[in-house]
């Protein structure tokens, strides 16, 4: 049986971490709201849609948001993991078990969210490559910052190669009938069913899980100010690369060369991607809101696809395809106001987010206590 002494959680949060999570959860939110509400990714119609603003507003999201998020979150997952394997081999706790447990537990939270609510979901691929970071958590630093160069030069090649139609896993034109009109049950035997493409985003989803070993275990996110000056040479740098990268990334697939897409993904994406790392990172203190959000990541974004697919689907109030751009992407501030709201009273009454108790009971096969003592701090950790 486990000993109770190990599953009690672990004091003093990084502030930084959870308000870096919140803020990579609105734009997960942003990116996930096309595919919840319409068929533009689906059906290649994103930046054709409605009046002039609807198209600015699509465009400003495939430029800002699209892939920069997933990828933001990946480097989070990485960051998370060494935060976690440096304080349980502190207090001589046992880690290779603990998180092939936590990966397993994930990757079934992640099969029931696919077949369950939405096709899109990235908590698998998060699960399988988090082994990734057990096999290579002892190689020093030189040897991981290699590994993910060569693993992102290899991808650029090859994608670079591809046909830029089979670049997405968000496809199945075929599915938007039933989003449209479908059952539950219909989606769910559509969802058992479907097939899957390669991913274009999986060799940058490594990179960055690579990555944020690398900043986890050098303890940047535990004094941010100390790093500030790096931090703003790296922005400078960052900006510029992110900027024509993405810019490379809309033409190339408007264009239907490859090249340039894969250029824009693994290169841009990830240069814009750390512009906001470091944007957080510097105005952590000023965004300390968004931290109650990210301290339940887990519960708000499995949330974000119980509301919209309500909200969309033809078995809840059957709006897809019906509303504009410009309201979807305002209703994205109000879903994520509204979480920021609820989170920030969830978190003073209890330890965890409800899915993070679930994930933490699971892992541990033991139930976790949920509800706060009276005397318990804000700095519990998840």
């Amino acid at each position: 049986m486990t000993d109770k002494s190990t599953v009690r959680p672990i004091e003093n949060r990084i502030v930084a971490l959870d308000v870096l999570r919140g803020f990579a959860l609105f734009g997960v939110l942003m990116v996930n709201m096309l595919d919840f509400s319409s068929s533009a990714l689906r059906a290649s119609t994103l930046g054709m849609r409605g009046d002039e603003l609807d198209q600015l507003i699509d465009l400003a999201i495939a430029f800002f948001a699209v892939v920069k998020f997933y990828l933001l979150f990946s480097f989070l997952f990485g960051i998370g993991f060494a935060v976690q394997m440096r304080r349980m081999e502190a207090s001589n706790r046992p880690f290779v078990g603990f998180y092939l447990r936590r990966l397993f537990v994930l990757f079934l939270i992640g099969f029931a969210h696919s077949i369950l609510l939405w096709d899109g979901d990235i908590l698998r691929l998060y699960a399988v490559a988090g082994v990734l970071l057990l096999l290579v958590r002892g190689l020093s630093t030189r040897i991981l910052l290699g590994l993910a160069g060569a693993i992102a030069l290899g991808g650029l090649i090859i994608f670079s190669l591809a046909d830029p139609s089979q670049l997405s896993d968000m496809t199945g034109i075929e599915a938007i009938p039933l989003y449209m009109n479908g059952t539950y049950g219909e989606l769910v035997s559509y969802r058992l069913n479907m097939g899957h493409v390669l991913d274009i985003q999986i060799p940058m989803v490594l990179v960055m899980f690579l990555l944020g070993l690398v900043v986890g275990r050098s303890g940047v996110l535990d004094d941010p100010a100390r790093y500030a000056p790096f931090l703003r040479r790296w922005w400078k740098f960052a900006l510029p690369v992110g900027l024509i990268g993405n810019l490379m990334l809309l033409i190339g697939f408007q264009e239907m060369q490859s090249w340039m897409v894969s250029v824009g993904l693994h290169v841009g994406a990830p240069a814009l991607s750390f512009v906001y790392v470091t944007f957080v990172l510097l105005n952590a203190e000023k965004l300390r809101a968004l931290a109650p959000v990210g301290q339940m990541a887990l519960t708000n974004y499995l949330s974000h696809s119980l509301i919209c697919t309500t909200l969309f689907y033809g078995y809840g109030f059957g709006l897809y395809d019906q509303l504009a751009p410009t309201v979807t992407f305002l209703l994205v501030f109000v879903i994520f106001g509204a979480q920021m709201v609820i989170s920030r009273w969830w978190m003073s009454q209890y330890r965890f987010g409800l899915m993070e108790w679930v994930w933490r009971s699971l892992t541990y096969w033991q139930i976790q206590p949920l509800r706060r003592k009276p005397s318990a701090t804000a700095n519990e950790s998840a």
